[in-house]
């Protein structure tokens, strides 16, 4: 399979008066064309920042790339003028935010921001655009879509917004979508519908995409591979599969004991112990001992690096420094 995104060594820091906090501390990722990829962790392990990296849009001043490549097939990105990645950025990567409200403009239209998008990147005229924006706001589900260009953002639900956002995405075809915890404000029934709407869109677009949630439920709906991030490193890499019947990382372990089940069966939810170290008071260790079940001696001393266990799986644990012990 032909490889879309290949990301190296990534690292993205922000520089404070007093100290250097590393958001994204030596990411690497391989997304190919055609798949869809998890990319999961709780708040503050680096997942936005990672994708926001991508984007090119790290918040400034402050935030810098440091160090490695962004490679969309064979461009690196990190390479670009603002320019030239404005260019790369609504065509051939798209991205769509947790909340539609605060990325749509509240004073215009809903076709208005759809043609300003099309007209922008295509070099269409209005009328053509206009019809485009019709015809891709049919496609994302609206039955009443002339009608729906002329609404303004408030006018509409969280979900017909996320709608919108996604019809937005898809106007010009990208090659890479990202969606950054696209279901989080919905409704159970309409993340349903959200996630069915993007599966369909990846088969008849042709897009790879990019899926950054918390939600592991969310995971096993849409994507074919998960990368575990945690402050600001990955952790686990596997196949959808594979990591819900055999987590290696202590980690991701506990998030997927947090998913509810549908039987009902346990009075209390599974929660794991503490929260994700701040980026700019990073332990000496292992970044998970604080919270780790299976915490040794090595594991607050030693740092352990990303090991691959098979050529689809790999793992940052000194469980598995012996490449027998994994069965």
């Amino acid at each position: 399979m032909a490889s879309l995104l290949n990301i190296e060594n990534l690292k993205t820091y922000f520089f404070q008066k007093k100290h250097v906090v590393p958001a994204v501390d030596g990411v690497d990722l391989k997304l190919n064309k055609g798949e869809t990829v998890a990319l999961v962790g709780e708040s503050g392990s680096g997942k936005s920042m990672t994708s926001l990296s991508i984007m090119g849009l790290v918040p400034k001043p402050g935030g810098e790339i440091v160090d490695g490549k962004i490679m969309l097939e064979d461009i690196n990105l990190t390479e670009l003028s603002e320019d030239d990645m404005c260019k790369v950025r609504g065509k051939e990567i798209s991205m769509i935010f947790q909340e539609p409200m605060t990325s749509l403009n509240p004073v215009l239209t809903i076709g208005e921001q759809l043609v300003e998008v099309i007209t922008y990147h295509q070099g269409v005229n209005r009328a053509s655009a206009v019809e485009k924006a019709i015809e891709l706001l049919q496609i994302v589900g609206f039955s009443r879509a002339e009608e729906i260009i002329r609404d303004y953002p408030h006018r509409l639900s969280g979900g017909m917004r996320q709608r919108v956002m996604i019809a937005m995405a898809m106007s010009c075809n990208p090659k890479l979508l990202i969606a950054d915890e696209p279901t989080t404000a919905l409704d159970v029934t309409i993340q349903a519908q959200i996630l069915e709407l993007l599966k369909n869109l990846t088969k008849e677009f042709d897009t790879s995409i990019l899926l950054i949630t918390h939600d592991l439920g969310v995971v096993s709906e849409l994507a074919e591979r998960v990368i575990v991030m945690y402050a600001g490193e990955i952790v686990e890499e596997a196949p959808i599969d594979e990591i819900f019947d055999e987590p290696y990382h202590p980690y991701t372990e506990g998030l997927i004991k947090s998913v509810p089940t549908l039987t009902g069966e346990i009075e209390r939810l599974y929660s794991i112990k503490g929260n994700v170290p701040s980026p700019d008071s990073l332990p000496k260790g292992c970044r998970f001992a604080s919270r780790c079940n299976k915490v040794f001696g090595r594991c607050l001393e030693e740092k352990p690096q990303l090991k691959s266990i098979s050529n689809s799986r790999s793992v940052r644990c000194f469980l598995y420094d012996d490449e027998e012990e994994v069965e």
